[in-house]
C-alpha cells in the first residue's frame, strides 16, 4: 500500500509515535477519514466540525485551527504522487511521561495525517456485501457513545472478526434494546416500497457526514425517507440495501444473515450513486 505521513508537521513515507502516547496506549485519540475526488477533499469542513465534537466529548482540547489542520492536509497531499488519496486526520491526547490511566494536566496533543492511495475511479459495486448479525451488540451509548469518533475500536473490531468467521463481509450491530444500529464502519439504509429507511439517531450510531450527503440527495429529488427504529423483523421484504461510509461512499448489500436481498445493486441505490457522484463533482 503507498502511504504518506505527517505527523506534528514532519511529513515522510512512514511515522513513528511513542510507546507511552495514549492513542497507542488506550485508543485515547480521536480521528476522522475523508477523500479525495478528482483531486480535491471532499467534505473536509464538516469532518472538522465532527472531529471537535468528538474531542469536546472525550475532554480533549484540539489546539489547531480549522484552517492549520486544512493546510497540513493540503501540504502533504501535494506530495502525494498518485491521484487520489485516502486520508486520515488523527488527534491523540498526547504523551505521557510515566503509565497512568489519568491523564498528565501539561500533555500536548499530536497531530497525525495518514494518506493512502485509493481507487482514482469510484464504482458502484455489482456484488456488494455479506452481513451477519451477531450476538455482539453495539457499545452503549451511556457508556462509550457511537457519536463520537474515536481510537477506541474494540467493540467494531470484535464484530467483524466474528462475522467473517460466519462467513460473511461485515456485521450489523444491535443495541441494548434490540434495534438496528449499523455495520462495523458503515451507516445502514433499506429500501421497501420505494422509500429509503436509515436507523434514528438515537439508537447507538455515529451519524455519517455521507449519510448527511445522501439526506441531502433524498430532499433534493423528493425521495421518500425517514428514520426509524428498525428490528431484525423489518428487514423482512425489504427490496435492496446499502452501507454509506467516506471512502466506499455506497456499498450495496447482497445479503443478511444468509437471506439474499432481490436486488444488488438496485435501482434506487443506484439512482443514489449517480447523484452522489455528481455532487462530489468539484467542477
Amino acid at each position: 500500500m503507498t502511504i504518506l505521513t505527517n505527523l506534528d508537521g514532519l511529513i515522510a513515507p512512514t511515522a513513528s509515535v511513542s510507546v507511552l502516547d495514549r492513542g497507542f496506549l488506550y485508543g485515547d485519540s480521536v480521528y476522522e477519514v475523508v477523500r479525495t475526488y478528482k483531486g480535491q477533499l471532499f467534505g473536509l469542513d464538516p469532518h472538522l466540525r465532527r472531529l471537535r465534537a468528538s474531542a469536546d466529548y472525550l475532554y480533549l482540547e484540539i489546539p489547531w485551527s480549522d484552517r492549520h489542520i486544512r493546510h497540513e492536509v493540503e501540504r502533504t497531499l501535494a506530495q502525494a504522487d498518485w491521484p487520489e488519496s485516502y486520508v486520515r486526520i488523527v488527534v491523540t491526547r498526547g504523551t505521557e511521561s510515566k503509565i497512568s490511566l489519568q491523564p498528565s494536566p501539561a500533555l500536548e496533543p499530536s497531530l497525525l495525517i495518514i494518506l493512502s492511495a485509493i481507487d482514482p475511479t469510484p464504482t458502484l459495486s455489482q456484488t456488494g456485501v455479506n452481513l451477519v448479525i451477531p450476538d455482539r451488540l453495539r457499545n452503549d451509548q451511556r457508556a462509550l457513545s457511537p457519536k463520537a469518533k474515536t481510537g477506541n475500536y474494540l467493540n467494531n473490531i470484535l464484530a467483524l472478526l466474528e462475522a467473517q468467521q460466519q462467513g460473511a463481509d461485515d456485521a450489523l450491530l444491535l443495541n441494548g434494546a434490540g434495534l438496528i444500529t449499523e455495520a462495523t464502519t458503515s451507516n445502514l439504509w433499506v429500501i421497501r416500497d420505494g422509500r429509503v429507511i436509515t436507523p434514528d439517531d438515537d439508537v447507538g450510531i455515529l451519524q455519517g457526514i455521507t449519510r448527511d450527503y445522501i439526506f441531502q440527495i433524498l430532499e433534493q429529488h423528493h425521495i421518500p425517507h425517514q428514520k426509524a427504529h428498525l428490528r431484525p423483523s423489518d428487514l423482512e421484504g425489504i427490496e435492496e440495501a446499502f452501507l454509506s461510509s467516506s471512502v466506499r461512499l455506497i456499498m450495496p448489500i447482497r445479503s443478511i444473515d444468509q437471506r439474499p436481498l432481490p436486488h444488488c445493486p438496485g435501482p434506487m441505490t443506484q439512482k443514489i450513486w449517480d447523484e452522489f457522484l455528481t455532487l462530489m463533482d468539484p467542477t
